[in-house]
């Protein structure tokens, strides 16, 4: 498929059959949704609200994503908001699959899922108290997420740390990282080293 001069995919997300377009330039936008109307049978559902699970807002403030609704589904499906969850290998494995998804827009669990992540193979009755911990801090907040907002700058910013021997399995360190542009976070990571310090 050949585009019109000017127009390029780079500034949008296609998943499937989903498009969504970001530009700042509402011009290009309408220009690019005017082309792919030619060739396919295009349904505009206007400004961006959710997409693969995440929620976005937008407000004065900037544009705020979050996985909500997912954590809401994940905590009732487990029966979390019920009461105390039983859990076998399968559902540890399944949880912390589904706990990896939510980090997409909570950093602030990153640290704590990738440790849990740790045991998928042998998880043990603490391991899963500390899912259950998890859980339950999602419960008391499952609306977080990560609000973008113009700082009138793109100062890039990354931090670092780690936790130096800090498993008391191996003694392997756990780094982490987060990378800010204009003020809004854009990368992070929590991860286990795979020697010891």
């Amino acid at each position: 498929m050949e585009l019109p001069p000017g127009v390029n995919i780079p500034g949008s997300e296609v998943y499937v059959d989903d498009i969504v377009i970001a530009r700042d330039d509402i011009s290009r936008i309408a220009e690019l949704k005017s082309f792919l109307a030619t060739k396919f049978e295009i349904k505009d559902l206007g400004n961006l609200r959710y997409f693969l699970g995440v929620e976005v807002a937008r407000s004065k403030r900037g544009i705020y994503i979050s996985q909500r609704k997912y954590a809401l589904d994940l905590l009732h499906e487990l029966g979390v908001d019920d009461g105390d969850v039983l859990l076998d290998k399968g559902v540890y494995q399944r949880l912390v699959g589904r706990l990896l998804n939510l980090c997409l827009t909570r950093p602030d669990i990153s640290y704590f899922v990738s440790v849990v992540s740790q045991y998928m193979h042998k998880p043990r009755s603490s391991h899963m108290q500390a899912v259950k911990r998890i859980l339950a801090y999602l419960k008391g907040c499952p609306r977080k997420g990560i609000l973008y907002s113009n700082h009138g700058h793109l100062k890039v910013e990354a931090y670092s740390n780690a936790d130096w021997a800090g498993s008391i399995d191996d003694r392997r360190s756990t780094s982490g990282y987060c990378t800010l542009v204009g003020g809004n976070i854009v990368s992070w990571r929590s991860k286990k080293q795979s020697v010891v310090a």
